[in-house]
């Protein structure tokens, strides 16, 4: 019996000491290889053999959509494989709200959308969408290439390139944003969209561009048998660019250093040019310490004579401004005899050096002649009149 409890004893010790041999075996296993900050050896050499690194911590890794440039939803349910998208992609992505980011230009704006409420909204989109395809195009475009997606006919095909040559500058691209497209006249059959178009330009390789220019752009269209309004002609496409005279009147420079006028670039070449009646341009300085307010044309980009009559117009001979937008309303907003466009057209019409005034309104006790109609009612017209130059 006692023989048998002494190996009875022994076989228990024996347990015990297996039993703390095997828990401080797991103990070493487990400090060595399953820490929980400790790099998995194992995976870092099956990456090795790939060739690719491994993945950083949560904490320092970039969102692979953001990076490669694709957008995924939560609800989309796709996958990425990141390694499937070339590096190209990730190169050329743009930046957010801004050019592209490798040299390669910005993306096209927007075309022009005419509000719910404008006059002859279908005209004007159509318009503007012919301005903003001889100001859009990439650095191989030719002249050729970009008057190929306007309908024209051989009738009319070396007019029209004669006239567009003024916006289009070969190997550089070009990237236009319609800002207004105003009604120039109106007659049942024929209309003419004045389009106010930034045009920026620049050179292969940089997403900057090289020079800017606000040109106001003269479309004509026709009403086609079927009652829609087609293409016919660009009867200007914003002059040409004019260098600032060293003798600036100045009158004429305060109007065109005025931070509360903004003006085309089409109409700063007509008061470089000398264009512009001296009358109006104080009448502009007198209107701009009022309020601010955005132009459409004086003279460039405006029909030659009163649209479908033989009367030269106003404009023409430097004595008009058209005016799109007061403050920060557009006159097309600003109808009702409650805005501020009214009480400002209210003082001008008072003035006895404003021979006539075109807006929404009739203004029937006015000093000015006044007007309005359907073509008046996106803009005011101011016209002055002449005043005869001083003696010498």
């Amino acid at each position: 019996m006692t023989r048998t409890f002494i190996i009875v004893k022994r076989l228990v010790q024996i347990m015990v000491a297996l039993n703390a041999l095997v828990l401080g075996l797991l103990v070493v296993f487990t400090l060595t290889a399953g820490g929980s900050e400790s790099p998995d050896l194992a995976v870092e050499e099956r990456a090795a053999l790939d060739g690719r690194e491994t993945a950083a911590p949560a904490s320092e890794q970039t969102d692979e959509a953001e990076v490669v440039g694709v957008e995924v939803t939560e609800s989309s349910g796709t996958s990425i494989d990141a390694d499937a998208i070339p590096v190209e992609a990730v190169e050329a992505k743009p930046t957010e709200g801004g050019p592209a980011t490798s040299g390669e230009p910005p993306p096209f704006p927007d075309p022009f959308e005419p509000a719910p409420n404008e006059v002859q909204a279908g005209a004007k989109q159509l318009g503007a969408l012919v301005a903003y395809a001889i100001t859009n195009y990439e650095v191989d475009s030719s002249l050729t290439d970009v008057l190929a997606t306007l309908p024209v006919g051989p009738a009319v095909a070396d007019a029209l390139a004669l006239e567009v040559q003024t916006v289009h500058h070969p190997e550089m691209w070009s990237r236009g944003t319609v800002e207004y497209a105003q009604l120039g006249g109106h007659l049942d059959g024929r209309i003419s969209i004045m389009v106010v178009v930034r045009q920026d330009v620049g050179v292969e390789g940089s997403p900057e561009p090289e020079r800017t220019e606000t040109r106001t752009v003269d479309v004509r269209l026709v009403r086609a048998e079927s009652g829609v309004w087609e293409f016919e002609e660009i009867a200007s496409a914003g002059g040409q660019p004019v260098e600032r005279p060293a003798a600036l009147a100045p009158v004429a420079a305060s109007v065109v250093d005025n931070p509360r006028i903004n003006l085309p670039d089409s109409a700063i070449w007509d008061i470089y040019s000398g264009h512009t009646d001296h009358a109006l341009l104080q009448t502009m300085l007198d209107l701009a310490a009022r309020t601010s307010y955005s132009v459409v044309v004086l003279h460039t980009g405006h029909p030659d004579h009163v649209f479908g009559t033989p009367r030269l117009s106003n404009h023409t001979v430097g004595r008009a401004v058209d005016i799109y937008q007061v403050g920060s309303d557009l006159v097309i907003d600003s109808h009702d005899v409650t805005s501020s466009l009214y009480a400002v057209s209210e003082l001008l019409v008072s003035r006895t050096d404003i021979g006539e005034f075109g807006s929404p309104w009739r203004f029937d006790d006015a000093v000015a002649h006044t007007f309005t109609n359907q073509v008046h009612h996106d803009h005011i017209h101011i016209g002055v009149f002449q005043v005869p130059p001083a003696e010498e």
